[in-house]
């Protein structure tokens, strides 16, 4: 009796499954756009590319301020977003790195400059120069961000 009972509801939870699975329509998907080969929509790419541009442009400017020194391969919109940080020097001195420098360290993404003088402990964590590559403290952070935001605001 029992094993009946089993069967018999296995038999309908397979039945609704199929019958849902066959019958059940896919929802049709609106574009307004056609997407391009990255998966963005045309004007989002293109405004991605605009930003990118800037922030290459305001990378040149700080360069040139000596505010923005890089320790990666590429440019780093969050030293860029707070308004420049010498990235190479606080590796250097171990004094901790941005986020976005700590993730493209992970990556291996370091620039050429960096790039020797990598490596890793026992437990995996990147190393600069046999030192272990930490982030920048809570306080340094909250500092950085505070200043994108004054940044933000100013005019």
């Amino acid at each position: 009796m029992i094993q009946t009972r089993f069967v018999f509801g296995l038999g309908l939870l397979v039945t609704g499954y199929a019958i849902g699975a066959v019958f059940h329509p896919a929802p049709n998907m609106l574009h307004a756009q056609a997407a391009s080969q990255t998966g963005l929509e045309r004007e989002t790419l293109a405004n991605f590319q605009l930003m990118h541009q800037k922030i290459s442009e305001v990378a040149a400017e700080l360069e040139g301020e000596s505010k923005y020194t890089s320790a990666v391969d590429g440019t780093n919109a969050f030293v860029i977003s707070v308004g420049g940080v010498d990235a190479l020097k606080d590796l250097e001195e171990n004094r901790g790195v941005d986020p976005e420098t700590f993730g493209a360290l992970y990556a291996g993404r370091a620039s050429p400059e960096v790039f020797p003088h990598l490596g890793t402990d026992e437990n995996g964590r990147v190393t600069y120069k046999d030192k272990v590559v930490r982030m920048y403290s809570r306080e340094r952070l909250r500092k950085l961000y505070a200043r994108r935001d004054q940044l933000l605001r100013s005019r």
